[in-house]
Protein backbone atom coordinates (compact mmCIF):
# COMPACT_ATOMS: atom_id res chain seq x y z
CA UNK A 1 0.00 0.00 0.00
CA UNK A 2 1.12 3.44 -0.25
CA UNK A 3 0.69 6.23 2.43
CA UNK A 4 -2.66 7.53 1.96
CA UNK A 5 -3.49 4.40 0.89
CA UNK A 6 -2.41 2.69 4.32
CA UNK A 7 -4.44 5.06 6.51
CA UNK A 8 -7.38 5.68 5.34
CA UNK A 9 -7.72 1.49 5.23
CA UNK A 10 -6.92 1.82 8.68
CA UNK A 11 -9.54 4.80 9.29
CA UNK A 12 -12.17 2.98 7.80
CA UNK A 13 -11.41 0.48 10.67
CA UNK A 14 -10.26 -2.18 8.28
CA UNK A 15 -6.23 -3.82 8.20
CA UNK A 16 -3.76 -2.39 5.98
CA UNK A 17 -0.44 -3.60 5.64
CA UNK A 18 1.00 -2.26 8.51
CA UNK A 19 -0.65 0.53 11.15
CA UNK A 20 0.30 3.95 9.68
CA UNK A 21 2.82 5.90 11.30
CA UNK A 22 2.48 9.84 11.78
CA UNK A 23 4.56 12.20 13.24
CA UNK A 24 4.13 15.90 11.98
CA UNK A 25 1.05 15.30 10.34
CA UNK A 26 -0.88 17.14 12.96
CA UNK A 27 -0.12 19.96 15.13
CA UNK A 28 0.10 17.98 18.49
CA UNK A 29 1.62 14.78 17.10
CA UNK A 30 4.82 16.56 15.97
CA UNK A 31 8.79 17.30 17.73
CA UNK A 32 10.07 20.15 19.41
CA UNK A 33 12.70 22.14 17.42
CA UNK A 34 15.66 21.01 19.16
CA UNK A 35 14.69 17.26 20.15
CA UNK A 36 13.97 17.51 15.99
CA UNK A 37 17.78 18.93 15.51
CA UNK A 38 19.06 15.94 17.66
CA UNK A 39 17.08 13.59 16.16
CA UNK A 40 17.99 14.73 12.70
CA UNK A 41 21.97 14.33 14.00
CA UNK A 42 21.28 10.75 15.16
CA UNK A 43 19.97 9.47 11.89
CA UNK A 44 23.10 10.97 9.98
CA UNK A 45 20.70 13.16 7.77
CA UNK A 46 22.77 16.50 8.58
CA UNK A 47 20.97 19.76 9.98
CA UNK A 48 18.60 20.82 7.20
CA UNK A 49 16.43 23.54 7.48
CA UNK A 50 14.51 23.72 10.73
CA UNK A 51 11.02 25.90 10.42
CA UNK A 52 9.10 26.45 13.84
CA UNK A 53 5.89 27.76 12.31
CA UNK A 54 4.14 27.28 15.52
CA UNK A 55 6.01 29.56 17.58
CA UNK A 56 3.97 28.70 20.95
CA UNK A 57 5.00 24.64 20.90
CA UNK A 58 7.87 25.49 19.29
CA UNK A 59 7.79 22.39 17.32
CA UNK A 60 9.91 21.76 14.22
CA UNK A 61 8.26 21.15 10.42
CA UNK A 62 8.85 18.36 9.80
CA UNK A 63 11.33 17.75 6.76
CA UNK A 64 11.09 14.52 3.76
CA UNK A 65 14.28 12.58 5.27
CA UNK A 66 12.78 11.95 8.17
CA UNK A 67 9.36 11.25 7.61
CA UNK A 68 11.30 8.67 4.49
CA UNK A 69 13.54 7.57 7.84
CA UNK A 70 11.08 6.85 10.13
CA UNK A 71 8.47 5.18 8.02
CA UNK A 72 5.56 8.58 8.32
CA UNK A 73 2.49 7.91 6.41
CA UNK A 74 1.00 11.41 7.18
CA UNK A 75 1.84 15.03 5.63
CA UNK A 76 0.67 18.32 7.87
CA UNK A 77 -1.20 20.93 5.86
CA UNK A 78 -0.89 24.31 8.22
CA UNK A 79 -1.00 27.85 8.77
CA UNK A 80 2.62 28.90 7.77
CA UNK A 81 3.90 32.93 7.12
CA UNK A 82 4.16 34.11 3.72
CA UNK A 83 8.00 35.07 4.96
CA UNK A 84 10.78 33.17 6.65
CA UNK A 85 13.31 35.00 9.32
CA UNK A 86 16.09 33.29 10.68
CA UNK A 87 16.81 32.74 14.37
CA UNK A 88 17.82 30.79 17.14
CA UNK A 89 16.60 28.16 19.32
CA UNK A 90 16.59 27.68 22.96
CA UNK A 91 19.62 25.84 22.84
CA UNK A 92 22.06 28.41 20.25
CA UNK A 93 21.15 26.79 16.90
CA UNK A 94 19.84 28.44 14.22
CA UNK A 95 16.13 27.79 12.65
CA UNK A 96 13.77 29.79 11.09
CA UNK A 97 10.72 31.76 12.14
CA UNK A 98 7.99 33.44 11.16
CA UNK A 99 9.31 36.82 9.76
CA UNK A 100 6.02 38.88 11.40
CA UNK A 101 6.93 37.02 14.75
CA UNK A 102 9.30 38.91 16.58
CA UNK A 103 9.90 38.95 20.34
CA UNK A 104 11.71 40.64 22.10
CA UNK A 105 14.23 39.85 24.90
CA UNK A 106 13.98 40.89 28.24
CA UNK A 107 16.91 41.45 30.82
CA UNK A 108 16.47 38.60 32.96
CA UNK A 109 16.67 36.47 30.21
CA UNK A 110 12.78 35.90 29.05
CA UNK A 111 11.38 36.73 25.59
CA UNK A 112 7.96 38.34 25.32
CA UNK A 113 5.70 39.72 22.58
CA UNK A 114 3.60 42.66 22.76
CA UNK A 115 0.33 43.63 20.81
CA UNK A 116 -0.11 46.40 18.58
CA UNK A 117 -1.79 48.41 21.54
CA UNK A 118 1.79 47.81 23.60
CA UNK A 119 0.33 44.84 26.08
CA UNK A 120 2.40 41.80 26.61
CA UNK A 121 0.57 39.09 25.48
CA UNK A 122 3.27 36.03 24.89
CA UNK A 123 6.10 35.12 27.14
CA UNK A 124 8.71 32.72 27.51
CA UNK A 125 10.53 32.93 30.67
CA UNK A 126 14.42 32.29 30.70
CA UNK A 127 15.60 28.82 30.00
CA UNK A 128 11.89 27.92 29.04
CA UNK A 129 10.65 26.01 26.00
CA UNK A 130 7.62 27.81 25.19
CA UNK A 131 5.68 30.84 24.57
CA UNK A 132 2.59 31.14 26.75
CA UNK A 133 -0.12 33.47 26.93
CA UNK A 134 -0.12 36.42 29.64
CA UNK A 135 -2.93 38.65 28.56
CA UNK A 136 -6.51 37.51 29.03
CA UNK A 137 -9.01 40.66 27.03
CA UNK A 138 -11.88 39.84 28.64
CA UNK A 139 -10.76 39.86 31.88
CA UNK A 140 -13.01 42.20 33.54
CA UNK A 141 -15.68 42.09 30.84
CA UNK A 142 -18.90 40.92 33.04
CA UNK A 143 -21.75 41.60 30.19
CA UNK A 144 -22.35 40.46 26.73
CA UNK A 145 -21.74 43.62 25.13
CA UNK A 146 -18.35 43.60 26.57
CA UNK A 147 -17.98 40.52 24.97
CA UNK A 148 -18.48 42.18 21.41
CA UNK A 149 -16.47 44.88 21.87
CA UNK A 150 -13.32 42.16 21.84
CA UNK A 151 -14.88 40.00 18.54
CA UNK A 152 -11.60 40.42 16.90
CA UNK A 153 -9.79 38.68 19.66
CA UNK A 154 -12.33 35.96 19.05
CA UNK A 155 -12.51 35.73 15.52
CA UNK A 156 -8.40 35.64 15.23
CA UNK A 157 -7.69 33.53 18.43
CA UNK A 158 -6.58 30.42 15.84
CA UNK A 159 -5.81 32.30 13.31
CA UNK A 160 -2.20 34.60 14.59
CA UNK A 161 -1.52 37.27 12.25
CA UNK A 162 2.42 35.98 11.92
CA UNK A 163 1.04 32.94 10.06
CA UNK A 164 -0.21 34.79 7.28
CA UNK A 165 -0.89 32.29 4.55
CA UNK A 166 -3.89 32.41 3.31
CA UNK A 167 -6.66 29.68 2.60
CA UNK A 168 -6.31 30.27 -1.28
CA UNK A 169 -2.64 29.97 -1.00
CA UNK A 170 -3.28 26.97 1.69
CA UNK A 171 -5.78 25.08 -0.48
CA UNK A 172 -3.14 25.40 -3.83
CA UNK A 173 -0.47 23.68 -1.75
CA UNK A 174 -2.51 20.79 -0.48
CA UNK A 175 -3.90 20.48 -3.98
CA UNK A 176 -0.11 20.29 -5.04
CA UNK A 177 0.69 17.94 -2.49
CA UNK A 178 -2.15 15.91 -2.93
CA UNK A 179 -1.15 15.39 -6.81
CA UNK A 180 2.66 15.05 -6.28
CA UNK A 181 3.06 12.73 -3.30
CA UNK A 182 0.61 10.09 -1.70
CA UNK A 183 0.87 11.09 1.76
CA UNK A 184 -2.47 11.30 4.22
CA UNK A 185 -3.03 15.07 3.88
CA UNK A 186 -4.77 16.88 7.17
CA UNK A 187 -5.11 19.96 7.62
CA UNK A 188 -5.22 22.13 10.33
CA UNK A 189 -8.26 24.25 11.26
CA UNK A 190 -8.45 24.65 15.53
CA UNK A 191 -11.51 25.69 16.28
CA UNK A 192 -11.57 26.22 19.78
CA UNK A 193 -14.13 27.18 22.39
CA UNK A 194 -13.96 25.87 25.71
CA UNK A 195 -10.03 26.45 25.85
CA UNK A 196 -10.72 29.74 23.91
CA UNK A 197 -12.81 30.46 26.64
CA UNK A 198 -10.35 29.66 29.30
CA UNK A 199 -7.63 31.78 27.31
CA UNK A 200 -9.60 35.11 26.47
CA UNK A 201 -11.34 35.16 29.80
CA UNK A 202 -8.77 33.81 32.12
CA UNK A 203 -8.54 30.18 33.09
CA UNK A 204 -9.87 29.67 36.02
CA UNK A 205 -12.32 32.96 35.92
CA UNK A 206 -14.24 31.13 33.14
CA UNK A 207 -14.37 27.64 34.70
CA UNK A 208 -16.21 30.09 37.77
CA UNK A 209 -18.51 31.43 34.92
CA UNK A 210 -19.88 27.76 34.12
CA UNK A 211 -20.92 27.66 37.84
CA UNK A 212 -22.22 31.40 38.61
CA UNK A 213 -22.28 33.52 35.29
CA UNK A 214 -23.57 31.22 33.01
CA UNK A 215 -25.40 33.42 30.42
CA UNK A 216 -21.96 34.96 30.42
CA UNK A 217 -20.09 32.14 29.47
CA UNK A 218 -22.69 31.11 27.09
CA UNK A 219 -22.87 34.45 25.34
CA UNK A 220 -18.72 33.82 25.06
CA UNK A 221 -18.80 30.76 23.40
CA UNK A 222 -21.49 31.52 21.32
CA UNK A 223 -19.04 33.87 19.67
CA UNK A 224 -16.73 31.94 19.23
CA UNK A 225 -18.45 28.72 17.51
CA UNK A 226 -20.08 31.22 15.52
CA UNK A 227 -16.90 33.02 14.33
CA UNK A 228 -15.64 29.15 14.09
CA UNK A 229 -18.72 28.24 11.46
CA UNK A 230 -18.19 31.34 9.41
CA UNK A 231 -14.31 30.44 9.13
CA UNK A 232 -15.13 27.39 8.16
CA UNK A 233 -17.41 28.13 5.80
CA UNK A 234 -14.48 29.52 3.81
CA UNK A 235 -11.91 26.59 5.00
CA UNK A 236 -14.42 24.27 3.06
CA UNK A 237 -14.61 26.34 0.12
CA UNK A 238 -10.81 26.40 -0.25
CA UNK A 239 -8.60 23.60 1.64
CA UNK A 240 -10.99 20.79 2.89
CA UNK A 241 -11.51 19.66 -0.42
CA UNK A 242 -7.76 18.57 -1.02
CA UNK A 243 -7.32 17.23 2.64
CA UNK A 244 -8.38 14.30 4.05
CA UNK A 245 -8.41 14.58 7.57
CA UNK A 246 -9.16 17.91 9.79
CA UNK A 247 -7.89 19.09 12.76
CA UNK A 248 -10.04 20.60 15.48
CA UNK A 249 -8.74 21.04 19.30
CA UNK A 250 -10.12 21.73 22.24
CA UNK A 251 -8.59 20.22 25.84
CA UNK A 252 -11.24 18.79 27.87
CA UNK A 253 -8.81 16.79 30.78
CA UNK A 254 -5.88 17.30 32.76
CA UNK A 255 -4.00 14.25 34.35
CA UNK A 256 -6.63 13.00 36.73
CA UNK A 257 -10.06 13.93 35.53
CA UNK A 258 -12.01 16.08 33.37
CA UNK A 259 -11.76 20.04 33.60
CA UNK A 260 -15.23 19.59 34.19
CA UNK A 261 -17.70 17.22 35.13
CA UNK A 262 -19.19 15.28 31.87
CA UNK A 263 -23.01 16.36 32.91
CA UNK A 264 -22.14 20.41 33.01
CA UNK A 265 -19.88 19.58 29.39
CA UNK A 266 -23.04 18.17 28.17
CA UNK A 267 -25.61 20.91 29.53
CA UNK A 268 -23.41 23.82 28.84
CA UNK A 269 -20.45 23.54 26.33
CA UNK A 270 -21.34 20.64 23.98
CA UNK A 271 -24.14 22.27 22.17
CA UNK A 272 -21.60 24.66 20.73
CA UNK A 273 -19.14 22.20 19.89
CA UNK A 274 -22.12 20.21 18.25
CA UNK A 275 -22.79 23.40 16.38
CA UNK A 276 -19.54 23.20 14.87
CA UNK A 277 -18.65 20.03 14.05
CA UNK A 278 -22.09 18.84 12.55
CA UNK A 279 -21.55 22.53 10.35
CA UNK A 280 -18.39 20.93 9.34
CA UNK A 281 -19.20 17.43 8.96
CA UNK A 282 -22.26 18.55 6.76
CA UNK A 283 -20.23 20.92 4.59
CA UNK A 284 -16.64 18.61 4.10
CA UNK A 285 -15.66 15.37 3.03
CA UNK A 286 -13.14 14.81 5.20
CA UNK A 287 -12.90 13.31 8.79
CA UNK A 288 -12.64 15.18 11.08
CA UNK A 289 -10.01 14.77 14.15
CA UNK A 290 -10.33 16.47 17.48
CA UNK A 291 -6.88 16.66 19.27
CA UNK A 292 -7.99 17.23 23.44
CA UNK A 293 -5.72 15.98 25.89
CA UNK A 294 -5.66 14.25 29.24
CA UNK A 295 -8.62 12.08 31.55
CA UNK A 296 -11.18 12.54 28.29
CA UNK A 297 -13.10 8.97 28.34
CA UNK A 298 -16.00 10.05 29.95
CA UNK A 299 -16.65 12.54 26.70
CA UNK A 300 -15.88 9.75 23.90
CA UNK A 301 -19.76 8.68 23.56
CA UNK A 302 -20.43 12.67 23.19
CA UNK A 303 -17.55 13.23 20.87
CA UNK A 304 -19.31 9.96 18.64
CA UNK A 305 -22.15 11.89 18.58
CA UNK A 306 -21.43 14.79 16.99
CA UNK A 307 -19.69 13.56 14.29
CA UNK A 308 -15.75 13.02 15.48
CA UNK A 309 -14.14 10.35 13.84
CA UNK A 310 -11.03 10.51 15.44
CA UNK A 311 -9.30 11.21 18.84
CA UNK A 312 -6.00 12.52 19.72
CA UNK A 313 -3.43 12.21 21.35
CA UNK A 314 -4.66 9.04 23.56
CA UNK A 315 -2.90 10.13 26.55
CA UNK A 316 -2.13 6.58 27.55
CA UNK A 317 -0.79 8.10 31.13
CA UNK A 318 -3.55 9.87 31.86
CA UNK A 319 -6.84 8.64 34.17
CA UNK A 320 -8.99 6.16 32.91
CA UNK A 321 -7.31 6.29 29.38
CA UNK A 322 -6.40 2.64 29.06
CA UNK A 323 -5.75 1.16 26.02
CA UNK A 324 -7.22 -1.83 26.16
CA UNK A 325 -10.45 -0.90 28.05
CA UNK A 326 -10.97 2.32 25.09
CA UNK A 327 -10.02 -0.18 21.93
CA UNK A 328 -13.37 -2.43 23.64
CA UNK A 329 -15.32 0.28 24.29
CA UNK A 330 -15.06 2.20 21.72
CA UNK A 331 -12.94 0.55 18.95
CA UNK A 332 -15.70 0.40 16.76
CA UNK A 333 -16.64 3.94 16.30
CA UNK A 334 -13.66 6.26 16.76
CA UNK A 335 -10.27 6.02 15.40
CA UNK A 336 -7.58 6.14 17.83
CA UNK A 337 -4.82 8.47 16.27
CA UNK A 338 -1.89 8.58 19.19
CA UNK A 339 -1.44 6.46 22.37
CA UNK A 340 1.79 5.14 20.61
CA UNK A 341 4.25 5.42 23.99
CA UNK A 342 3.64 7.15 27.58
CA UNK A 343 5.16 10.51 26.81
CA UNK A 344 5.16 11.12 30.58
CA UNK A 345 7.53 8.40 31.44
CA UNK A 346 8.58 5.44 29.82
CA UNK A 347 9.87 8.18 26.39
CA UNK A 348 11.49 10.27 28.02
CA UNK A 349 13.18 8.27 30.79
CA UNK A 350 13.24 5.14 29.93
CA UNK A 351 15.51 2.56 27.69
CA UNK A 352 15.17 1.96 24.15
CA UNK A 353 14.11 -1.54 25.00
CA UNK A 354 11.87 -0.13 27.17
CA UNK A 355 10.26 2.11 24.87
CA UNK A 356 10.01 -0.80 22.40
CA UNK A 357 8.30 -2.64 24.76
CA UNK A 358 5.73 -0.04 25.99
CA UNK A 359 5.04 0.75 21.72
CA UNK A 360 4.28 -2.71 21.44
CA UNK A 361 1.72 -3.01 23.98
CA UNK A 362 -0.05 -0.01 22.91
CA UNK A 363 -0.31 -2.15 19.28
CA UNK A 364 -1.03 -4.53 20.56
CA UNK A 365 -4.13 -3.20 22.81
CA UNK A 366 -5.37 -0.72 19.52
CA UNK A 367 -4.00 -1.88 16.40
CA UNK A 368 -6.56 -4.81 15.84
CA UNK A 369 -9.56 -4.48 13.20
CA UNK A 370 -7.47 -0.85 11.97
CA UNK A 371 -9.01 2.16 13.75
CA UNK A 372 -5.10 3.21 14.48
CA UNK A 373 -2.91 5.59 13.38
CA UNK A 374 -0.01 5.13 15.71
CA UNK A 375 1.45 8.22 17.12
CA UNK A 376 3.11 9.72 19.92
CA UNK A 377 1.42 11.10 22.45
CA UNK A 378 1.29 14.93 21.88
CA UNK A 379 4.72 16.31 20.89
CA UNK A 380 8.48 15.06 21.56
CA UNK A 381 9.60 17.20 24.21
CA UNK A 382 12.98 18.54 24.05
CA UNK A 383 15.14 16.18 26.67
CA UNK A 384 13.27 13.23 25.02
CA UNK A 385 16.67 11.08 23.81
CA UNK A 386 16.49 10.44 20.33
CA UNK A 387 17.80 6.91 20.43
CA UNK A 388 14.21 6.68 22.16
CA UNK A 389 12.95 8.05 19.56
CA UNK A 390 14.01 6.06 16.82
CA UNK A 391 13.58 3.00 18.72
CA UNK A 392 9.31 3.71 18.65
CA UNK A 393 9.48 4.69 15.56
CA UNK A 394 11.12 1.10 14.41
CA UNK A 395 9.25 -0.56 16.62
CA UNK A 396 6.40 0.52 15.55
CA UNK A 397 7.21 -0.15 11.81
CA UNK A 398 8.05 -3.46 12.19
CA UNK A 399 5.88 -4.67 15.30
CA UNK A 400 2.74 -2.88 13.54
CA UNK A 401 3.13 -5.59 10.63
CA UNK A 402 -0.33 -6.99 10.04
CA UNK A 403 -0.70 -10.88 9.42
CA UNK A 404 -3.06 -10.82 6.47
Amino acid sequence: MNHRERVLTSLDHREPDRVPIDLGGTLDSTIMAVAYRRLREHLGLGPGRICVADVYQHTALVEEDVREALGVDVLLVGDEPEAWREGTLPDGSPAAFPDRFRPERQDDGSQVVFDDGGTMVLKMPSGGHYFDPVHSPLADATTAAEIDQHLDAIRSYDTPSHLDTSYEALARKARRLREETDYLLVGFFGGHIFQASQSLRGWDTFLLDLLINRPFAEALMDRLAEANVERFQRYAETVAPYVDVIQFEDDLGMQDRPLLRPELYREVVKPYHARLFRFAKAHCEARLLLHTDGAIAPFIPDFIEMGIDIVNPVQVSAAGMDTELLKREYGDDIVFWGGGCDSQQVLPFGTPQEVADEVKRRIDDLAPGGGFVFAPIHNIQTEVPPENVVAMFETARTYGRYSG
